[in-house]
Order: structure tokens, then sequence, then C-alpha cells
């Protein structure tokens, strides 16, 4: 006989169906803007950290199975360490390695499928601790409130898809430790803590809230026996300590107390909060060893204390770089890009906040603490830079579903209803997220440079081997700091300035760069550029110049440059130590006339010597034709001296047999002035070398 088949119940059933429904809505939020990123023959990844990571991934899979986090394109010309998480890479190195033979579009696959496996293991997660109501609740939230779906959006091959999976989970496994008093699980949530930092640059944000849960959840059950709160707090302390160390010591430098990168200030901070909360826990549960925890978070935590004001520092926008960028903004200054961020959340996550402690409160429960103080530590930080709304996300959305579902619970019949319609209402303005967005042209901020980008890898001679991170670049490139990423992937060619920073060496860099675009003379930026070994200057759209708010960007070099080609103004004399070689073919967006992105070249410039009268102005005339097809008059000027002499120096050959320029002279120059002047051809090598070259009758 046939034992008895038991299907699902309704309810299971119900609960499936709603599961797939919302993971299908995720799914589709994610890959909503699919027209724009699949664009024609490229792939437009979202600008531009998701490009470097292509390069990075790349390097990595060289070095393999050693991490090499060194990169001499970066920061040229002394090159950077980059302090992105290694685990991380090596995932966007694995999504390469299945597509070789197109990167770019391997890569806009890793949020996405990062994103969506992560949703679907916390929720089954939560699902079996918090409940099936819970579960959806979480699922929805994530699924489709912007910051979540912006975190793992196609396109993105970025770090932060990790951070509201990580927080999420690392809150919802301290809770069910503590609930259980499980010093094993305790231990365990250490070892995911520990794992944050190797995924993501912002992991050490989350031990501040689970630290500060630890006394209040031992407050809260104070009266309970068994195992201690503070027993599972130096087990989480442990745990966490003990995977960051191992992680420092593979991929990190542990000689170093840098809050940034993979540094021994991670396990010492972890040690720090964590042994001094559990130290409090055990007291206050009236439990031995206390004191010693404590005495122990203090030697781990002193000699952070320098670093842990610059990162105050860089929180409240003290770097250049920081103070410019959309993903800094501080929320509290500008509610409407809080409201883009976070939607609904913002009038739900206060009252599932209210909701859950007084949960908390009333029923003893232990296991809310970290969901609490975790969403009102990230909410904290991402009120002073709008970046920490990702991890926010995670123990927000676990937050509200934990203290509505308790309300709609414990409410009456007619009351859960209207509330649970209101909820859904409210909802339904992000389900327009999850239809496909229109088709855009020009979409990304970076597709008008690309063309320029690879003119110059194919038209400008390799400074080293682009893909080989032993070797130092010969000359480097100055460009604006958000054109860093873009040139050392696409161009091939090492960048000064990127969008890199906090880091002294980034800091340097970019403040190097500044100084020459920021240049008031041209003398001043000559010299400045040769001492960072650029051979050439990329002009782009600036805004202003990074770190130097008060210079007024007309009047600085990389505005003449870009709008005037270095041609004479009223201001500025005819170049000679710039040359232009190359417009861009895409042109700008109010004047298509006028090319994108311009590239010049840094050149000591020829030497024109010849003789005119005494005292007299001398013009060396020069007419250009651009690949744009325009024409340039090039006109440089200087005095004879009181015996007749002149020398005037010009930026531009009159040979047209190279490649590695389209703005080509259409014949000689024509030297003229009062007694003398006179014809002159010039080479490259006169104008690279700074040879001179006599002006003939």
């Amino acid at each position: 006989m046939l034992p008895p088949r038991h299907f699902p119940s309704r309810r299971a059933l119900a609960f499936w169906f709603v599961w797939f429904s919302l993971l299908a809505l995720a799914a589709c939020a994610r890959l909503a803007d699919m027209r724009n990123v699949f664009a024609g023959e490229h792939v437009e990844l979202v600008a531009t950290d998701s490009h470097y990571y292509v390069r990075y991934a790349h390097l990595q899979q060289a070095a393999f199975p050693r991490f090499a986090p060194f990169d001499p394109y970066i920061n040229a010309p002394t090159g950077a360490a980059i302090i992105w998480p290694p685990l991380h890479t090596w995932l966007v190195a694995l999504f390469l390695w299945l597509g070789p033979e197109a990167p770019e579009r391997a890569a806009a696959w890793v949020d996405p499928v990062v994103s969506l496996c992560g949703l679907a293991l916390l929720s089954l997660l939560v699902r079996r601790w918090r409940g099936e109501a819970v579960a959806l609740g979480v699922l929805a939230l994530l699924a489709l409130v912007p910051a979540a779906v912006e975190a793992g959006a196609l396109g993105n091959a970025d770090h932060h898809v990790h951070e509201p999976f990580l927080a999420a989970l690392c809150a919802l496994l301290l809770g069910q430790a503590l609930k259980t008093r499980g010093v094993v699980l305790g231990g365990l949530t250490g070892a995911v803590l520990g794992l944050a930092p190797l995924l993501t640059t912002s992991g050490f944000v989350l031990l501040p809230g689970l630290a500060a849960s630890l006394p209040v959840a031992a407050w809260l059950q104070r009266e309970r026996t068994g195992a201690g709160v503070g027993r599972v707090g130096l087990a989480l302390g442990l745990g966490t300590a003990g995977v960051l160390a191992l992680g420092v010591v593979l991929f990190g430098e542990p000689r170093s107390l840098a809050y940034h990168g993979l540094t021994a200030f991670s396990p010492l901070l972890a040690l720090g909060l964590l042994c001094g909360a559990s130290g409090l826990a055990l007291l206050l549960e009236r439990r031995r060893g206390g004191w010693l925890a404590l005495g122990l978070a203090v030697p781990c935590a002193v000699p952070l204390l320098p670093e842990l004001s610059r990162a105050w520092h860089h929180l409240r926008l003290g770097d250049p770089l920081l103070a410019v960028v959309m993903e800094s903004t501080p929320l509290w200054k500008d509610p409407e890009f809080a409201g883009q961020l976070l939607g609904p959340v913002l009038v739900l996550l206060p009252v599932g906040l209210v909701a859950a402690s007084a949960r908390a409160w009333k029923e003893r429960d232990a296991s809310a603490a970290p969901l609490v103080f975790g969403a009102l530590s990230l909410g904290a930080a991402a009120l002073l830079q709008a970046r920490f709304t990702q991890p926010l996300m995670g123990c927000a959305a676990l937050c509200i579903a934990v203290g509505w579902e308790g309300l709609l619970r414990g409410a009456a019949p007619r009351a859960r209803s209207v509330s649970a319609a209101a909820l859904g209402l409210a909802g339904l303005p992000l389900l327009a997220g999850a239809l496909p967005h229109p088709r855009q042209p020009d979409a990304s901020p970076v597709v008008r440079v690309r063309s320029t980008m690879v003119w110059m890898r194919e038209h400008t001679p390799e400074p080293s081997p682009p893909w080989d991170a032993s070797v130092r670049p010969a000359w480097s490139v100055i460009a604006p700091y958000d054109m860093g990423h873009l040139l050392v992937l696409w161009a091939e060619r090492p960048a000064v300035a990127t969008p890199f920073s906090q880091v002294p060496v980034h800091q340097e860099a970019n403040a190097r760069a500044s100084a020459v675009l920021g240049a008031t003379s041209e003398e001043e930026a000559y010299a400045l550029a040769r001492a960072s070994s650029a051979r050439y200057l990329l002009l782009t759209p600036m805004d202003g110049v990074l770190g130097r708010p008060e210079v007024k960007l007309s009047e600085t070099l990389a505005f003449w440059l870009r709008e005037h080609a270095g041609l004479a103004t009223g201001t500025w004399a005819a170049s000679t130590r710039f040359r232009l070689v190359h417009d861009s073919a895409a042109s700008r967006r109010q004047h298509p006339d006028l090319p994108h992105a311009r590239v010049f070249e840094v050149v000591p410039g020829a030497v024109l010597r010849g003789r005119c009268a005494p005292g007299a102005s001398v013009t060396a005339s020069l007419e250009l034709e651009t690949g744009r097809g325009g024409t340039l008059r090039y006109e440089p000027r200087a005095i004879a001296s009181a015996e007749g002499g002149f020398s005037l120096r010009v930026a531009y050959p009159t040979d047209r047999d190279t490649r590695e320029s389209d703005v080509l002279a259409r014949d000689a120059y024509r030297v003229q002035c009062e007694g003398g002047g006179g014809t002159a051809r010039v080479s490259e090598r006169a104008v690279r070398e700074g040879q001179v070259v006599e002006v003939g009758a």
C-alpha cells in the first residue's frame, strides 16, 4: 500500500507564490535599464567604479592565486595599492573568466546576480527565524526600494551590492544568537561580520550598531539564567577579529593602522568595540569577566584614536573628492535626494523602530536589539553621507518588517486590513521602477568620451605594457579625476587623478592634477605636468577644480585649452607647451560644432631663431586642420632683442607623416617681422626635444 501523499498547505502555496512574484519584481527592477546598458556595440557600465573593476579583476587574474593590489597606472608616476576588497574582486574576475571575449558585458551581470542570490537566501533565512510575513516584508522592501535596486542594478560591478545583504544577515544572526544564547552562533555571526570588509570597503560600519546592541540585550534579559549575552558577545568579537586578522595577513598590510583598506585597524577595532560591549554586558548580567573584557578593549582601542579622528574628518567630508561626489551628499541637507533613494522607508522606518523597540521592551526580546541599533547607527551615517543608505537598507528592511508585523498582529481585524491596504498603496509607486526604462542615447555620462579614449589607445605610444603591473609606465596622462578609471581601461594609459580618495597617495595625486588643470600660467602648468611625468592632457567638461573651490574655472589653463584650443586670447598668449593632437569625434550637447573632449601633448616646443629689426614684434603663423575638418590659426608672438635677434617657441611641427596627431599643419611657418622674417619647417623631433630651428629667408 502506498504511503499517503502530503501536499503543501494553502498558506505555504500562497507564500511561495508571493515569494517568487517578489523575486521576479526584484529581477525586473534590476534589469530595467537593459536598453541603455546594452546599447549597440558597446556596454555602458555604471560610471565609473565598475569600469575600474574590469581592469582590477584582469590584473588579479594574472596574479592569481596571489592577490596583487598594486596598480602602476593609478596615480602615476608613483602608482598606488588599491584598497578595494579582494573577495569581491575575485568574484568579478570569475565573471570575466566566464565571458573573456566581452569583459564589460560579463561585468555588467555581477551585481544583479549577486543581489538576487542574496535576496533569495536572506528571505528564506528570515522566514525560518522570523516567520513568513516578516520574510515577505523584507523581500518586498529590498526588491523595490531605489537604494537597494541601485546597489544591484544591471551594469554595476561595484562592491556596495553586498552591503544590504551583509547588514541584514549580521543583524539577523546576532539577534538569533542573543535569543538562543548560542555561543557557537555568536562565533558564526562574527565570522560573517569578519568577511564583510573582504567583500566591501564599508564593512566596518556594521560594527558600532551590533556592538551597541549587546549591553542593551544583556539589560533586557539580565534575570535569565544560562549562558549570558556577554559570552555571546565575546564569541562574536573573537570570531570577527579572527577572520579579519586572517584576511589582513593574506590580503592586506598587517603593519599599518590606516582605517581604510585591510590593515591591523580592522581586527583591533572589532576587538575594542565588541570586547568593550561584551564587558558591559557581563557587568549588567552580574557575571565574572566583565572588567577583564573591558581591560582588553582599552589597549585595542587607544592606538586607533588618531585614525578614528581621521575617519570622522572624512565622514564629515574633509576629503576634497568626498566633498563633491553625489554619493557623499549629507541626506539631512537634501531631503529630496533622501526621498529618491529611500522612498516609503522614510515614513515606515521611524514607525518600525518604535514598534520594534516597544516589542523588545515589553517582551524582553533581545533579538530585536541588533535590528534597532543597526538601523539607528547606519541611519546616522546615512544622514552624513548618502553612500551609507545601502547598508542601512538591510537593517531598515528587517526593522520595518519586524516592527510592522508586530503592530498588525496585535491590531483589531479591521485596523489590520486598513493598515495592510495602506501599506500596499504606499508601495505601489515602487512598481514603476520594475518597468523597462526607455532608450536614452546619452543616458551614460561617459559615453561621449569613449571615442577619444579609443583614439588615445590606438594613436599614442605605450608607456609600458598596460596589463603588466610589474612595469612602471614611462609617462602619464592628466585629466579631470572622473576620467581616471576610464583612462586606465579604455585608453590603457596611466592616470594621475582618479575617483579614488581618502588614502594619502590618492589625495596627493589628485592635488597634483588639480594644480596643473587649475594653473593660471602656462609655464607653471608645464613645470607641474613634467613633475608628474605627464605627456598628455585630456580635457573634458569640468564644474570646477577639485580641491580648489576658490579658483575661478574660466581663468584656468584647463578652461583655456578646452575652450580655445590653446590659441591666443585676450588673456592668454598662444600655447608653446601644450600641443593639440586630437579633437573628439563626439560633439558638445549645446554646441555641436565644438568637440566634447580635447587631447594635448605636453612638449618642450621647438625654438624658431632668426633676425629682425631691433625691438620688432615677431609673429609666426601656422594654419592647422583638425580631424573634425576644422581650421585653427596658430600665431605665437615674441619681441626681437636690442641686437635684432629673436627666439620664438612653437608647439606644433609642420610634419604631416605622423599617426600620433590628427591636428596637422597645412604648410610651413610664416615668420613676419620688420626687417626680417621668412619660413621655417619644424620636425616632430624638434618639438619634442626643444631643438632650435633657424628661420630661412
